[in-house]
């Protein structure tokens, strides 16, 4: 049953991203997520990456993996390198099946999960199947259900997108260029 909710949650999530020019793709395993972003920033000719290691990326071996498709991984002095950083991989806390929308969530404004996810042109978000909800209402149900408030929560819907006064579209003035989410199932969800 769970395997049924997730698919369906994960196709609504899926939708909605893709309308405002994401890509969404979802994996079995943290090795799986790691080959498939390594090959997916490889052929849209990332040379450098700012990854901000979290625990998917580490049960993963992004960095080894990255490394493996020819791709120089950054691991630290995010202020210094994410400027000039082809792409930033970082963890999300959830995902907004209802928007498309990842949802970061820190006891504290966390400058690095920041820096990796927007001030690079293309951002790699990754997350839990399992963190996957149907609604806004839920998702803020379950944050004010945790053991402490976080400090900060931040919300990402797709690429950056901004309009000027002629409502002619810009992507990427703010922020990414590109938004690429990867969801890594855990045992028992399954991919369907």
């Amino acid at each position: 049953m769970a395997n049924a909710r997730f698919a369906e949650l994960y196709e609504r999530f899926k939708v909605k991203l893709e309308a405002v020019s994401g890509e969404c793709y979802r994996v079995k395993t943290e090795d799986e997520a790691g080959k498939l972003i390594g090959e997916v920033l490889k052929e849209k000719g990332v040379q450098n990456v700012a990854l901000l290691e979290g625990e998917i990326s580490r049960k993963g071996n992004f960095t080894q993996q990255l490394k493996s498709s020819g791709i120089d991984v950054l691991c630290d002095r995010f202020r210094e390198v994410t400027p000039d950083a082809h792409a930033g991989i970082t963890q999300v806390s959830y995902a907004i099946a209802e928007l498309g929308t990842l949802v970061q969530a820190d006891e504290d404004a966390n400058v690095d999960q920041r820096l990796c996810s927007t001030l690079v042109p293309i951002h790699v978000a990754v997350v839990r199947t399992s963190a996957l909800l149907p609604s806004l209402a839920e998702t803020m149900s379950t944050i004010h259900q945790l053991p402490k408030i976080p400090g900060f929560v931040g919300f990402i819907t797709g690429p950056s997108r901004t309009s000027d006064i002629e409502r002619v579209l810009t992507i990427g003035v703010h922020g990414p260029k590109q938004l690429i989410v990867v969801f890594v199932d855990t045992q028992g969800e399954g991919v369907a």
